[in-house]
């Protein structure tokens, strides 16, 4: 018989996950926050829940959602940019004792972030045994996200792609035709959808075993080379760079 495989998130990143899950034969629920999109998901054969994960309750059928999964991917944005004062490892850690009544639940993959990591002017190389250090207030919460994620009663994976890009989604259109970015030796770590989601189906099927796992698809290029690349690529006005000095950080792998 199959794994019976829960997502909590099926939008940009986790429906097209669930498909390929569905695909390879397993058996997948899905949650969203939207009434609306259930029938969207019910069409592409994803048992869907709403579900909405508060800071002190959860909206919604988690409990039936949670009922018999053997395999949980927690893939919920923080939502720190439009509120940057959410407990978001406080809603981690009451969804966390949710899937701890279910002792069905054996693994919890956790799609985290490379935000985890300070950019310095010495461009550091962070690998998958690095201790994050990131000192902003958004990278913080994400990190106490990840320790809650660690101490759940499960065998848990962490994977921390770069920016997502994939589809009709790719940042040159937001820095088209801007003067003066910031940052133009940087070298980019940026994650393609499609590479994300075989990494996350690899660990569901036991190809690849790790508690972290950095998930980089595209080169370390500069900042300034890569997109003056996709400007070309998605035939848009190239931005203009200063020439300040560059802070960032080059975020690989030693598992891929």
């Amino acid at each position: 018989m199959s794994k019976l495989i829960g997502i909590m998130g099926c939008g940009w990143l986790g429906k097209p996950l669930a498909v390929q899950l569905l695909k390879q034969n397993f058996e997948v629920k899905g949650t969203t926050t939207r009434i609306s999109k259930l029938e969207e998901l019910r069409d592409a054969g994803i048992d869907p829940y709403v579900v909405d994960l508060g800071e002190t309750y959860i909206d919604g059928g988690i409990e039936a959602f949670l009922e018999g999964l053997e395999v949980l991917v927690v893939n919920i944005p923080p939502g720190l940019r439009s509120s940057p004062q959410s407990d978001y490892a406080g809603r981690i850690q009451l969804l966390v004792r949710n899937i701890e009544a279910y002792s069905s639940i054996k693994q919890l993959i956790y799609v985290s972030t490379t935000s985890v990591f300070e950019d310095q002017l010495d461009i550091p190389v962070y690998h998958e045994d690095a201790i994050p250090n990131a000192q902003d207030s958004k990278g913080k919460k994400l990190i106490a996200a990840e320790k809650v994620i660690q101490k759940a009663n499960a065998n848990t994976t962490i994977i921390r792609p770069g920016g997502l890009i994939g589809g009709k989604r790719h940042p040159i259109k937001i820095l088209a035709g801007r003067n003066n970015v910031s940052n133009p030796a940087a070298p980019v770590n940026m994650t393609d959808r499609d590479y994300l989601i075989d990494v996350i189906s690899s660990v569901i099927v036991g190809d690849l075993h790790a508690p972290i796992i950095h998930a980089i698809s595209e080169p370390h290029e500069s900042r300034e080379s890569y997109y003056t690349k996709m400007a070309d690529t998605f035939n848009v006005e190239a931005p203009t760079f200063d020439e300040g000095n560059s802070a960032g950080k080059k975020v690989v792998s030693t598992i891929l």
